[in-house]
């Protein structure tokens, strides 16, 4: 599925993408420097050639890497990838950053803030959606602000709906968590994300401090279009589509048997329908962008008179998010508590595995219109071993296998493999075109790359900062595709750098 080009070394010095503290300068931060500005095509310059695009890809090369240096907010643990259209992401507590995986017009940065007065504390994953018809990032940030003079400190969330092609700011929205929260109160921790692709409206789950008593989450909702919030208390959200949430509501704790499923109005975050599953632990499964919502529920049963060893109940809800309608699937598995985390395929399918800790015990997959299971297997199977799923696209899934990444068909589970005897491209072979900033030795924390640009037709593998002597030459799962690539994460531990970008193009 996945063939790595030859790692090449870059006759430049090596340069590093740095997510660089925001400048002060207008409301439209894209629009202050040449970093973060788009790329938008100077006149008289010819137009650049279509980026490769194969729906879904099933075969990648690497394309470029970018090195990512130590700040005073990040590390290898805040940092998370991304790709929306042709734009390869990477985000953390100073901002995001995106450039087009062909190396076309300039590379971007939009910061979370601009105060220095506001305190970044954990963001989402970036998130793929439309707002009037563009490819637009949508991201949220946890903050507080201690910027208001006398007044205490508050809690707030930010969410940003950015161009993905351009880095510019298509929406923003701040919701102050002072009235659900009360003076001084904030969140820190994102426990839960769900997004609808179609409209862009977010549902982030945050973890509260010095807030209500017994609050182990907040739902935060926020519409690009409206730009309003409102607040769900005592809620984690699973799911948001038209402006409705499901999300979940419990104790969770052994014996509580109180998990609820919660479906609530978004616009005003009203509470219309509650259904009880008397669970123990009720929690989201999916990070958004499905059809439906899912939940992963386990109860443990205390053992019968004369035996000694109890059991769990386990399931995985899927939740109608227009009707609250409610399809359970049973786990096979009863003698460990079971926790399910979903994949949507951006199409009609969606993947679950269920894990006891860090053990894999079953994956399957669902249908994304009615909920139910239409395949799976578990680690009993004595013919195939459990992957650990990284990303679903348009009928794949993407995953890493213990010595290497597989693809699987999203509807029926069975592995897919590509063009066996297609040779790997020629480094150098991807189209690529456009104008690129270019990046020198790594800038000092609140400056910018200058804003210069690679002749048309610039290989991405040098281009805009990447330097392919930093890949490793160990190809790995992505954990987010679109038909013009995908993108993940190279761990450098003991490097200068905390972690490497790696952008995978798609060759078939």
């Amino acid at each position: 599925m996945l063939r790595p080009t030859a790692a090449k070394a870059v006759a430049t010095a090596a340069t590093a993408l740095v997510l660089l503290t925001a400048c002060g300068g207008s409301d439209d931060k894209s629009a202050d420097t040449g970093a973060q500005g788009g790329g938008d095509t100077p006149a008289g310059t010819p137009s650049a050639p279509a980026v490769a695009s194969f729906d879904p890809p099933k075969t990648f090369v690497t394309s470029s890497a970018f090195g990512v240096e130590p700040t005073k907010k990040d590390n290898q643990f805040t940092f998370t990838a991304g790709m929306v259209g042709q734009t390869t992401l990477i985000a953390g507590l100073e901002g995001i950053s995106g450039r087009n995986i062909a190396a076309q017009g300039k590379a971007w940065f939009y910061p979370a803030t601009e105060l220095d007065t506001t305190e970044t504390l954990d963001l989402s994953a970036p998130m793929g959606v439309q707002v009037d018809g563009k490819d637009v990032v949508a991201i949220a940030y946890t903050q507080t602000d201690k910027g208001n003079g006398t007044q205490k400190a508050k809690g707030q969330v930010v969410f940003q709906w950015i161009d993905a092609a351009e880095g510019k700011k298509v929406a923003e929205v701040v919701a102050d968590l002072t009235p659900a929260l009360g003076p001084g109160a904030g969140a820190d921790d994102v426990v839960s994300q769900a997004y609808d692709p179609a409209t862009g409206q977010i549902a982030l789950g945050v973890s509260p401090y010095n807030g209500p008593k017994n609050s182990e989450a907040l739902t935060v909702y926020a519409d690009p279009k409206t730009q309003k919030s409102s607040v769900v208390a005592d809620v984690t959200p699973a799911g948001v589509l038209n402006g409705v949430i499901v999300g979940a509501k419990g104790g969770n704790q052994e014996g509580a048997n109180d998990g609820t499923i919660v479906v609530a109005d978004g616009a005003t975050g009203k509470v219309t329908k509650q259904t009880p599953t008397k669970q123990d632990y009720l929690f989201p499964a999916s990070n958004g962008g499905t059809k439906r919502a899912y939940l992963s529920g386990h109860s443990y049963v205390k053992a019968k008179p004369g035996s000694y060893d109890g059991t769990y109940t386990n399931t995985l809800y899927s939740v109608d998010i227009a009707t609250g309608a409610v399809v359970p699937t049973k786990s096979p598995f009863a003698a460990d508590s079971m926790n399910y985390t979903c994949l949507g395929d951006r199409a009609n399918a969606v993947v679950c595995t269920g894990k006891d800790n860090m053990s894999k015990e079953e994956i399957l997959g669902l249908d994304d219109s009615t909920g139910k299971k239409t395949w799976g297997y578990t680690k009993e199977s004595a013919s195939r071993i459990i992957p650990e799923v990284t990303a679903a696209f348009h009928g794949m899934i993407y995953a890493q296998a213990e010595v290497q990444p597989v693809l699987m068909d999203a509807a029926t589970g069975n592995d897919v493999k590509g063009p066996s005897d297609s040779a790997t491209p020629t480094e150098g072979s991807t189209p690529s075109d456009g104008s690129t900033p270019t990046e020198g030795s790594s800038p000092s924390e609140g400056s910018s790359p200058s804003a210069g640009s690679t002749p048309q037709g610039a290989d991405p593998g040098s281009a805009n900062g990447s330097d392919m002597s930093l890949f490793n030459g160990k190809m790995k799962s992505p954990v987010a595709v679109t038909q013009y690539g995908g993108t993940y994460l190279q761990s450098t531990m003991g490097s200068s750098f905390y972690t490497i970008l790696i952008a995978l193009t798609p060759t078939a």
